[in-house]
């Protein structure tokens, strides 16, 4: 596998600029208002940790940040309220660590050097006006228009914004999952109890999943104190307590793979082989083992509708 190299982006959220800026993040749903494949919001996906973003907003420059994370499936952050009204509940987090500019420069200001820096397709500015087009969202751009951006914005000052831990995020969107069960009257104590312990790959779900495999699907570990059984789609993304206890929505994976199948850092194709995010480094793939199991074939056909929403909707490329 080839690492992919850094990249430059820039984000237009004028209606959202407060809130991503104090938050340390960046949110997009993940396809447009009909359901349809939206690249602005693909590139959420994309970005990796170490790639620079340029913030615009309100006709500026108003932020440089850095990705700290890649990007994880969370739900709409409510201090957005009212805006996006028509967006979707979930939707790509994207970790960033935020510091503002020196001067909040207007690239209008320079079009000369501006409009033959803007790419082709997918530009966040207008390529005649320079002027923010409406629907872009997060648009990559080339080392040179990123490099006009600091020139214009004339670097950084003031305080850095920590960036946003979607781990902890997450943690707390399931805590509060977890209460709304024991509040569930519909539910016994034994259903309540068995639901929560699923959250963590415990109780009956395991026992379910470890009579499917016996052994880690990649590695073939079989010491069941070495292994997880981990949850294809999310145990806080299923809609239902079936789909949180059903043995055909887990995988037993050791340790470091649970971590990156949790983080969509690893996938599975439809042949069952397995992928790897572009975004891992590639000296930490070898270091993990990743490259040994890469002509590996897993046998998954059980799990095939979970694994395709894995591939879609929580692996990174």
């Amino acid at each position: 596998m080839s690492e992919r190299p850094k990249a430059h982006w820039w984000v237009n959220h004028k209606q959202t600029f407060e809130q991503e800026f104090e938050g340390g993040y960046l949110w997009s749903p993940k396809t447009s208002a009909s359901g349809a494949t939206n690249q602005f919001y693909n590139n959420m996906r994309r970005a990796k940790p170490g790639d620079d973003v340029v913030s615009y907003a309100d006709g500026r420059i108003r932020a440089l940040g850095v990705v700290t994370d890649t990007a994880t499936t969370a739900p709409k952050p409510a201090t957005f309220r009212s805006v996006g009204s028509n967006w979707s509940e979930w939707g790509w987090l994207l970790p960033v660590q935020w510091q503002s500019v020196r001067v909040e420069a207007r690239p209008t200001d320079d079009l000369v050097r501006l409009l033959p820096a803007l790419p082709q397709k997918y530009s966040p500015l207008n390529t005649a006006t320079g002027k923010g087009n409406q629907n872009a969202y997060l648009s990559e751009i080339s080392p040179g228009l990123m490099a006009l951006a600091l020139e214009w914005a004339q670097g950084v000052s003031g305080p850095v914004r920590p960036p946003c831990e979607s781990g902890v995020i997450l943690d707390q969107l399931e805590e509060k999952e977890c209460e709304e069960i024991q509040r569930d009257s519909a539910l016994s104590q034994s259903e309540r109890e068995t639901l929560i312990l699923a959250r963590k790959g415990q109780g009956a779900f395991r026992d379910q999943v470890i009579r499917q495999h016996a052994q880690c699907v990649v590695t073939g570990v079989k010491d069941l104190r070495l292994l997880r059984a981990s949850h294809i789609k999310p145990w806080r993304l299923c809609s239902t307590s079936i789909e949180r206890l059903d043995p055909r929505n887990g995988l037993l994976l050791a340790p470091n793979l649970d971590q990156l199948f949790d983080k969509g850092l690893i996938s599975f194709g439809e042949d069952g082989s397995l992928l790897v995010s572009l975004t891992l480094d590639a000296q930490d793939v070898s270091a993990l083992g990743l490259v040994q199991h890469s002509n590996a074939k897993v046998s998954l056909v059980p799990h095939s509708q979970y694994i395709v929403y894995h591939r879609t909707q929580i692996f990174i490329p």
